[in-house]
């Protein structure tokens, strides 16, 4: 199995770049010619820090490198409780570039679901699956980017957007619930956007951080690692890898072919740390008011308090970050979408 990864140290070269990840990595040997092929993206925070959300140029060269072998290509992301995801995709570059392409946008949080029962599973038993995702082929298009409760948050964890927006409630248990996802829905191919990602207290309140690579694999466990590595992180120190690796998800060791040049030298991401709402949050989950918290209607005030929260982060932090990208010499406004 081949990890691949190329430089990307500009956005007119990210195309270029995803696509020879994409065939060194074989595309076509994961992805069924003709295919309906559902992209998942990270969309997860509408206020578009740089780094925060999957980067549009990345998107763009995935769909471009898929016309003309795939079939029906859907860009797809579901409702969480602090984010308008409908919201977030109309602002979003993703959505200029799905219509240009003729690329489906599918909102899983709005559609049928059909309850499949997973017994080998170790959390998530029981999984209401969009029925979209048993008609296509699953591909991952996550940003990296750390994380307060997974260290990172890369090709493994991008699938939990696929769960109903109430999957918060199993945030004590993410590791093996992040493996039975993967393990459920089985995405077959992943690109992973490393152009600029995200450091210090992801996923929504970090710094951006130029990493300058994209990746691709038919290996998530492998390209997690990968990725991880390259962000100075030991993947065998972040649990839900390694959970993956054990289930004969993939493999945390691969080939790793680097595209055009010599190889690419890790960099020391600054790690997550929880942010205010993280520390009430798991707090309260494991306190003695977590019923009356988390089942009862105070359950919005929290999520109102949250929201509050990371709107005053935007005012006070996110828009300087997009003031400084918007004049960036290599990526430009390409990661300032509004």
């Amino acid at each position: 199995m081949t990890v691949a990864v190329a430089r990307a140290l500009s956005s007119r070269e990210v195309t270029s770049a995803v696509a020879a990840v994409m065939e060194a990595a074989d595309f076509k040997a994961a992805i069924p010619a003709g295919a309906t092929v559902l992209l998942k993206v990270n969309l997860g925070w509408e206020r578009f820090i740089p780094g925060s959300v999957t980067g549009p140029a990345v998107f763009e060269g995935v769909v471009r490198r898929l016309k003309g072998h795939a079939g029906r290509l859907c860009v797809i992301e579901a409702d969480q409780v602090l984010e308008n995801i409908e919201r977030a995709y109309a602002r979003s570059r993703i959505s200029t570039v799905a219509r240009e392409h003729g690329v489906e946008w599918i909102n899983l949080s709005r559609l049928r679901h059909r309850r499949r029962h997973f017994p080998d599973n170790r959390v998530l038993k029981m999984i209401d699956v969009p029925e979209v995702l048993d008609q296509g082929v699953l591909v991952s298009l996550p940003v990296a980017k750390t994380h307060d409760k997974t260290t990172v948050s890369l090709c493994l964890k991008n699938q939990w957007g696929c769960l109903p927006a109430m999957r918060h409630r199993y945030h004590l248990e993410l590791t093996e619930a992040i493996a039975d996802l993967n393990s459920a829905l089985g995405p077959v191919f992943a690109v992973l956007d490393g152009t600029v990602g995200l450091e210090g207290n992801g996923p929504k309140t970090g710094r951006p951080r130029e990493l300058g690579v994209v990746g691709a694999a038919a290996d998530l466990v492998a390209l997690d690692a990968t990725f991880a590595r390259l962000m100075g992180f030991d993947p065998q120190r972040i649990p839900h890898i390694v959970a993956a690796g054990a289930r004969g998800l993939g493999v945390p060791s691969a080939d790793l072919q680097t595209i055009d040049g010599p190889p690419i030298e890790a960099q020391a991401f600054t790690p997550a740390r929880r942010n205010l709402v993280a520390r009430v949050e798991m707090g309260l989950r494991t306190s003695p008011l977590r019923h009356l918290v988390f089942d009862t209607p105070l359950f919005w005030l929290m999520l109102a308090g949250a929201r509050g929260y990371y709107r005053w982060y935007d005012w006070r932090t996110g828009r300087a970050w997009r003031d400084q990208y918007r004049d960036h010499p290599r990526f430009g406004d390409d990661l300032v979408w509004q």
